[in-house]
């Protein structure tokens, strides 16, 4: 493509191709500082068109000098690595006072346009311009932008750089500045004397009740400070809302009547400013928390999150996603006398109301500690499917680009980490509230615990929080990790546009085709013999067969009473395989979740036993025949399946599920977590909250220890029930027993002479009861053997023993001690040290934690070049 000389000429966006004319002026000015970087979009939707009718974002230069400037060779990149990546063609002028639009798109330039060869990320990026020699001259640091939010120079052509609306090829308009808060959201003693001021250039509005303040009826114009106070014992407002037959009820049954106790409450204050023009800033929204020091005390022990939204959000007869609304009312004027349950999967109500257009825009804080963790603007939807008709209700949250950063930067949990790089997970596109307003709720953070370990077993990460909605106590909530495609991503290194993931039988995230696969494996297990090996061995190259043991051993253990093709997720990578990375082989794996409805629950099929007692292979009758559970029934006609379900689902009797560990972490979890169950009952069963927050007497947690209790009573009996159940459904005799042999990494462990292939740190396999086996253990280079525990207990590193019962047996490997560097761990820095690092770099190695750290030579909390620098210096040294 050959360009003559042209000047750019100042026009609108729309005429962008009559931009580039041949009026040629006879001078060119060589002073490249007139050459700005003035406006950047990264995340257009509507303020450009480009030739491929593509809503691309672009970068705007202006030429601030008093005279036209040849550009030609002056160049564009997003990576300092990389130089030019986009050079400016022969014959490119700018006229005097000039802009020009370049798009940052990989589509190539045509006549009429220019376009970069790189594109922008909405969540921040840099971008670089070059002068003809090649020389960075500008760079400009971009921050996370919302959809047509630009970052550009205020005022045009000036110094400083602003968050402003687009302007693509005229002159920039500065966004109206937010207003400033004198406080930060937090925790304060109730003080006399405490207030809060604002500051602006614009006039500013603001409200006290939750309300936009930019559209509110109560927004009041700023003019003095605004008294900060503990508002506890003010009238409730938004938790009067209970179930009255109106559309507003939160529940769609008459059995709830809204407490008249005064539950604790924030202060939350929402501000925007006004310029002269009418246009208003950004609403900024703050939530402080005054109250007495042992409220303060109680919410300090604690997570607590602020979901702040305009109350029609959530209450508005029309567009309120909490109330039944107005379409429940009309569905019942048309259908007199029909009755609908909270388990029909067809109700019509707001709160029943599913996808992006019942997702509405909330300030999401999170509190830790009582310090201030992150503040984002995000979406939310209700979460569930029965429990929607509870009164306190479920929550999704979506960090989205319209409501500012598509991803919430901040570590959410802190044992969350990679399955594949041992990193924690620092970025969510997405979490979940649970509402724990059910004693079955109190299940799920004790039984996932455990198969959080499981590497082949997806599950969701969690903790307790205590949520306040528009400044009111709510109560307590589990935050848990949510299924996405970025879930996968950040928990298994699968890229997000290559994950395919079915959830409750239907398609979450991938194609028809990834959909009708499943279906195709179901199929074929219907139609085949899978104790034939070439049968069985397709299948075994479609699923995952750990992941799927691991699934229903899961759920056959704990009883689970909603399941088995519920409360499930399947999910692949659909891209090519990665190297080293075992999850990404195109098989399918499992997830589980939801488990509130196990763990010693029981109900009327049960058939009046404990649950502890109950027979849940029941479910794997032949007549439950949906998918997935077509392709575990086919499974378990090949007896090497079958053998290897039933060696891990004795490993679930005495190592995952093992009683006593069970009993710790209920022990542990009623001891932190009791105060806040007592106050969930309180907001939301017509209790009066205490005034003493430092305990509860006996009766108060009565009910909750008892329930608590049917739990540990569950782990204590579950092993001999269960093993029971296990062994008659498969016909496995009376005198088999299981042996489980764990193992830390760092070594190897052989059984009668044999390796064990140790899946998840543990091997486990059935015997007859008085067989006699010997076990040996052989460490890896850098790491020392530390002893056997369990069955037997010996520092010896082979041992015998004869097989009783089904056992444990576990076998410590310890590392040895190693220096920076050292990341083969053979106790020396050297070349082939260097080597890892070099792979690692170009994301051919991956390091586990420890390794990692040991390869951050410059404690930057980042490995790069830098750090083989230091490596390098460090061999050398060494010589």
């Amino acid at each position: 493509m050959s360009f003559t000389k042209k000047i750019v000429s100042l026009v609108s966006a729309a005429s962008m191709a009559s931009a580039l004319v041949s009026a040629v002026p006879s001078v060119y000015a060589e002073d490249s500082s007139a050459l700005l970087i003035n406006e950047i979009c990264t995340q257009n939707k509507t303020s450009y068109t480009d030739s491929y009718g593509k809503a691309s974002d672009w970068i705007e230069l202006l030429n601030a000098g008093s005279s036209a400037m040849d550009i030609s060779g002056y160049g564009l990149s997003d990576d300092p690595a990389a130089g030019a990546v986009f050079s400016f063609p022969s014959g490119t002028v700018l006229g005097a006072g000039q802009r020009i639009l370049v798009i940052a798109s990989k589509e190539p330039s045509d006549g009429s346009e220019l376009h970069t060869g790189f594109s922008l990320s909405k969540s921040g990026d840099t971008v670089i311009l070059y002068d003809k020699s090649g020389n960075a001259v500008q760079t400009v640091e971009i921050p996370s932008l919302k959809e047509d939010e630009t970052y550009g120079r205020a005022p045009d052509g000036g110094s400083s750089f602003a968050k402003m609306e687009a302007t693509p090829l005229a002159e920039n308009k500065s966004a109206v500045a937010e207003p400033v808060f004198s406080m930060t959201s937090g925790f304060y003693g109730n003080t006399d004397n405490l207030a809060l001021s604002l500051s602006s250039e614009d006039t500013i509005y603001y409200t006290l009740d939750s309300t936009d303040p930019t559209t509110s009826e109560t927004a009041k114009v700023y003019s003095a400070d605004i008294p900060l106070y503990d508002r506890s014992s003010e009238p409730n407002v938004y938790s009067k809302y209970q179930h009255d037959n109106t559309a507003q009820s939160i529940i769609l049954s008459t059995n709830y009547k809204a407490s008249s106790a005064l539950f604790d409450k924030a202060t939350v204050v929402r501000a925007a400013a006004k310029s002269a023009d009418g246009r208003f800033s950004p609403v900024v929204t703050n939530t402080y928390f005054v109250m007495p020091q042992d409220k303060l005390k109680f919410y300090t022990d604690i997570p607590v999150v602020s979901m702040v939204t305009d109350p029609d959000n959530l209450f508005d007869p029309d567009k309120g996603i909490y109330v039944c609304g107005n379409q429940f009312l009309e569905w019942k004027k048309n259908n007199p006398g029909a009755f609908k349950s909270e388990w029909d999967a067809d109700n019509v109500a707001n709160f029943f109301s599913k996808g992006k257009a019942w997702e509405r825009p909330a300030s999401i804080t999170l509190f830790e500690n009582g310090e201030l963790g992150f503040s984002q603007e995000m979406g939310i939807r209700i979460k569930g499917a029965s429990t929607r008709n509870s009164q306190s209700k479920s929550f999704n949250i979506f960090a989205r680009s319209e409501y500012g950063d598509s991803k919430l930067n901040y570590t959410l949990l802190e044992d969350n980490v990679s399955k594949i790089t041992g990193k924690k997970v620092k970025k969510y596109d997405s979490f979940s509230l649970r509402a724990v307003g059910w004693v079955d709720r109190m299940r799920e953070l004790a039984v996932t615990d455990p198969l959080k370990k499981l590497d082949d077993l997806a599950t969701y990460d969690s903790r307790r929080c205590m949520l306040f909605i528009d400044g009111e106590l709510w109560g307590m909530y589990d935050l848990m990790e949510k299924c996405s495609d970025y879930y996968i991503q950040s928990n298994y290194d699968i890229p997000a546009e290559n994950a395919a993931i079915i959830k409750n039988g239907e398609l979450e995230e991938g194609t028809d085709a990834d959909y009708d696969e499943i279906e195709d494996i179901s199929d074929y297990c219907e139609k085949n013999d899978l104790s034939r090996k070439e049968a069985y061995e397709y299948v075994a190259s479609r699923i995952d067969i750990d992941s799927i043991i691991l699934h229903y051993c899961a759920g056959l253990y704990l009883g689970t009473w909603d399941w088995p093709n519920y409360n499930y997720m399947m999910w692949k990578n659909k891209g090519e395989p990665i190297e080293g990375n075992p999850y990404s082989d195109g098989k399918w794996r499992f997830g589980t979740f939801d488990l509130d409805y196990s763990a010693g629950l029981t109900y009327a099929s049960f058939g009046g036993v404990q649950g502890y007692a109950h027979d849940s292979f029941r479910k794997m009758d032949k007549s439950v025949n949906d998918t997935p559970t077509t392709i575990f029934h086919a499974l378990l006609d090949n007896e090497e399946f079958r053998n290897r379900f039933a060696a891990t689902f004795s490993s679930f009797a005495t190592d995952v599920y093992e009683p006593e560990k069970m009993v710790a972490i209920i022990d542990s979890q009623e001891q932190q977590y009791m105060p806040y169950m007592v106050m969930m009952s309180w907001r939301w069963n017509s209790g009066t909250p205490k005034k003493d927050y430092s305990g509860y007497s006996a009766d108060e947690t009565a009910y909750y220890h008892k329930e608590l209790n049917t739990m540990r009573d569950f782990f204590r009996n579950r092993p001999e029930y269960a093993m029971k159940f296990m062994k008659e459904y498969l016909g496995l005799s009376s005198e088999t027993a299981f042996l489980t042999v764990k193992a830390d990494k760092g070594g190897t462990v052989k059984l009668n002479g044999s390796i064990l292939s140790l899946s998840d740190g543990k091997w486990a396999g059935s015997l007859k009861k008085g067989d006699k086996v010997t076990v040996s253990a052989a460490p890896d280079t850098g790491y020392t053997f530390g002893g056997w525990t369990g069955a037997v207990t010996s520092s010896d590193t082979e041992i015998s023993f004869t097989v009783q019962n089904d056992s444990v047996i576990s076998c410590a490997f310890m590392r040895n001690s190693f220096e920076k560097g050292d990341l083969n761990s053979d106790g020396s820095v050297s070349v082939a040290d260097m080597l890892l690092l070099q792979k690692h770099i170009l994301g051919n190695q991956s390091f586990d934690e420890e390794i990692w750290n040991r390869a951050d030579m410059d404690g930057d909390s980042c490995v790069d070049s830098l750090d083989m620098v230091l490596l390098r210096k460090k061999v050398i040294a060494g010589r």
